[in-house]
């Protein structure tokens, strides 16, 4: 009984190794294979059953390629350098886009244009009730004065 279930278990060991060599061979780019052409490799394999299929493993496979059967997996984008500075330039960029339409939103409610920054007024002061360049410094001095035609440099 025993010899039976030994035999058994070579045989079903064999089959195993045939067929795993079979689809591998089958699997295996053709540039990649050592020795034959691929149509070689099978016929072996098919024809010396055991014998090719140890010979597909030891002679026949591409060097290097332990877990050939296995996809390569690609990198997730937080695994990518490239990717992350990207992200991060995108951001900047995003941010500035926003800053840049505040400011001039804020020229929009001001009243007018001016030849500096948002912050600052232009030359000729302000108009009549409020400050052109939307600073809160400015808006504090011209609330607290009642005289609309005064023009004043913004405060540092």
């Amino acid at each position: 009984m025993g010899r039976a279930i030994l035999i058994i278990g070579a045989a079903a060991l064999a089959v195993g190794v045939i067929v795993y060599s079979l689809i591998e061979c089958a699997r295996t780019d053709s540039a990649a294979m050592r020795g034959l052409r691929k149509g070689g490799w099978i016929a072996v394999i098919v024809l010396l059953p055991l014998l090719g299929a140890l010979l597909w493993l030891f002679l026949g496979r591409p060097r290097g390629t332990a877990d050939s059967s296995t996809p390569a997996r690609g990198k997730g984008p937080d695994d990518d350098p490239q990717f992350l500075r990207n992200l991060e330039e995108r951001r900047r960029q995003q941010e500035q886009a926003e800053k840049l339409r505040r400011w001039e939103e804020e020229l929009r409610r001001g009243g007018g244009t001016t030849g500096g920054r948002p912050d600052q007024g232009g030359p000729g002061g302000g108009s009549p009730g409020g400050s052109p360049g939307g600073s809160s410094a400015g808006r504090a001095d011209d609330a607290s004065d009642d005289s609309p035609g005064k023009n004043r440099p913004p405060r540092d």
